[in-house]
């Protein structure tokens, strides 16, 4: 398996430009660029420089992160300039991916945004039919720019798509060869707090584009949050249990580590990259997935 850096460990003390040069010096192989440090960079760079640093580098680019869906996207009800701005930003990561050598771009299914907090209130047959429909039309804009969809089930309350089950039964609908999974070891652990990851081994291992690896802490259910996204080595998650059932689905493709920790944020860059791949890799070679 190959070790990549999503940007989101360093998100808020760091910038891309940062990111490239860290990465590649820490030792990894790829990175995930996130959409709203792209945008960034680009107010300050163009999309050449930054296809030219992938030139002449050995870390190279993988997934975009991400695009959040709504349940009326891509429908007759849908509100005109909310579709234009998220068809802008899926438009953007095609382009930029042609441009750089990237050919994968995460789906995240819609979630309930509310302040309010509370559980997502839509059907499942609303939810399998919406994703359906949109990861269609998605996959049919994406084929030019020669782009994959990793469709990311999230399991906490607030999410469409909660189960490997659902989102399997979603990309088996779609059945588009340009779509298929991202499997996050914390977002199926947040489905009910179980560390049983058996289900992967039901999904067609082909539709496994890109896997997300970290741990988290452990904490009520009811405290429960991306925040709570710690690196490998501690925390509640069984990051082995997760790598072994990849490596008997006969995963070996890219392996990313992906925290939304304050606790990291408020450190400097230089101190979470290097932990960020020592960590990963710590947990891949203990695994037997280097």
């Amino acid at each position: 398996m190959f070790i990549s850096y999503n940007e989101a460990c360093a998100r808020d003390c760091s910038t891309l430009e940062q990111d490239l040069v860290l990465c590649e010096k820490a030792g990894f192989d790829y990175i995930e660029i996130r959409l709203d440090m792209l945008t960034d960079y680009l107010k300050r760079h163009t999309v050449e420089e930054l296809a030219a640093f992938f030139c002449t580098s050995r870390l190279k680019p993988h997934a975009f992160n991400a695009l959040y869906l709504y349940p009326e996207f891509l429908s007759e009800g849908d509100d005109e300039a909310r579709q234009k701005e998220l068809l802008e930003e899926f438009r953007l990561g095609c382009e930029v991916g042609r441009a750089i050598g990237s050919h994968y771009f995460i789906i995240v299914p819609p979630l309930q945004r509310d302040p309010a907090g509370g559980p997502y209130t839509g059907s499942w047959e609303d939810t399998f039919s919406n994703c359906v429909r949109i990861l269609k039309e998605l996959s049919r804009r994406a084929e030019p720019y020669d782009m994959n969809l990793c469709f990311e089930l999230v399991g906490f309350e607030r999410s469409s798509v909660r189960s490997i089950g659902q989102a399997d039964a979603v990309v088996r609908a779609v059945d588009r060869p340009n779509v298929g999974f991202v499997f996050d070891s914390y977002n199926i652990f947040l489905n009910g707090g179980c560390n049983d990851f058996s289900a992967i081994g039901s999904v067609q291992p082909e539709k496994i584009f890109t896997v997300h690896l970290m741990s988290a802490d452990d904490v009520p259910e009811a405290q429960r949050g991306q925040d709570k996204r710690c690196f490998c080595g501690r925390g509640v998650v069984d990051t082995g249990a997760f790598l072994q059932e990849l490596k008997a689905a006969g995963y070996s493709g890219i392996v990313s580590v992906e925290t939304f920790r304050p606790e990291y944020w408020a450190k400097t860059p230089e101190w979470v990259i290097p932990n960020a791949y020592k960590t990963t890799r710590a947990a891949l070679a203990e695994n037997g997935c280097l």
